[in-house]
């Protein structure tokens, strides 16, 4: 098949069946891999979606300049339309931003600006926001995508991540998907739930995320986690709601890397950590899980040893012995912090 730019190549992405991790148990685990998409991960559906929405009613012009905060990967997105179109883009990021991702965008020439100071709770979302104000305010022509926000975000994948997944994937009783900026859990569980009204909806988070009312606290994850719940986010369509420790998230990463030659990111590696609980807990459920990114983000970070280590999760895994496939699973039986219904966290808010 010949495309006639790299934007066109973006979707029908592949799903894939966990062989290790469920049979024990009568489930099934899919995995959807949006790191197949030409930016590497999930992002570059709603990128192209807010980019193509703010063309077409002149919000962003050509020649203009696309501003944007990210920890990763919409930055990586939106850094390919913008060799691919012609844009000026400037990424607004945090000490946490993965190495390979500030090379990504360099080489496809966004410029990059780094924001070290976080805010009173020790988070970077906010001031990077604030930051991605001014660059608008004073850049004549600026754009700001506004992922959190923008209901162009949901909207990419209702109308198409999920009817991809549909095609693939008629009939399935589990949806598995982060919070990240709510973008893809709305979007994917909106549709979805219209199609199969009885799926149940698993939204995983980082423990020390405040996206579903939680007290903020850093973390090691990246990829998903807010220190406020994204306008994007919406609750009536999720059922539960999982954290995972950084621990969990990261071990369960490293273990698909071994034991199914599956490289996922540290978002995708705790929504497999939650599927695997779901299987165990609920057995002969059919689960879908959708991996946000790959593991080339941090390649350097949680897949080395001594990055493990310098965090001090390297002890952590091995002291609750998720470092083996056989220790995964019985972590994951027992998770740190059990799944807790929607229902019981509004009651609590």
């Amino acid at each position: 098949m010949i495309f006639d730019n790299m934007l066109e190549t973006i979707g029908r992405t592949p799903v894939v069946r966990l062989r290790s991790l469920d049979r024990a148990y009568g489930s099934e685990i899919l995995v959807k891999l949006e790191s197949f998409n030409p930016a590497g991960s999930i992002k570059d559906r709603p990128a192209l979606q807010m980019i193509t929405a703010a063309e077409r009613d002149g919000r962003l012009r050509p020649g203009g300049t696309i501003v944007e905060s990210s920890s990763g990967n919409m930055g990586k997105a939106l850094a390919l339309i913008g060799a691919v179109s012609g844009y000026r883009v400037i990424i607004v990021v945090d000490p946490k931003a993965p190495k390979s991702m500030l090379s990504f965008v360099a080489a496809l020439g966004a410029e990059v600006e780094i924001v070290r100071t976080p805010d009173e709770n020790g988070g970077f979302q906010g001031p990077r926001r604030e930051r991605v104000r001014q660059l608008v305010a004073s850049i004549p022509g600026a754009f700001w995508p506004n992922q959190m926000q923008n209901p162009d975000n949901p909207r990419a994948h209702a109308e198409n991540t999920a009817r991809e997944l549909l095609d693939d994937v008629p009939d399935f009783d589990v949806l598995v998907a982060t919070a990240s900026t709510g973008g893809h859990l709305t979007g994917l569980a909106r549709t979805i739930k219209e199609k199969l009204p009885e799926v149940t909806t698993v939204a995983v988070d980082a423990v020390g995320s405040a996206a579903f009312g939680h007290p903020f606290h850093s973390y090691a994850m990246r990829g998903l986690g807010l220190a406020w719940r994204p306008g994007n986010l919406e609750m009536s369509l999720v059922d539960r709601v999982h954290l995972v420790d950084d621990a969990e998230g990261i071990a369960t990463s490293r273990v698909l890397a071994r034991t199914e030659g599956l490289m996922v990111g540290e978002s995708a590696g705790a929504g497999i950590f939650a599927a695997l609980h779901h299987a165990q807990a609920f057995p002969g459920s059919r689960i879908v899980v959708v991996a946000a990114d790959g593991a080339v983000n941090y390649i350097d970070e949680s897949f080395n040893d001594r990055w493990l280590h310098a965090k001090g999760l390297a002890e952590r895994i091995s002291a609750a012995g998720l470092d083996t496939l056989a220790g995964l699973i019985f972590g994951a039986r027992r998770p740190s912090h059990a799944p807790v219904d929607v229902a019981e966290l509004l009651a609590l808010t």
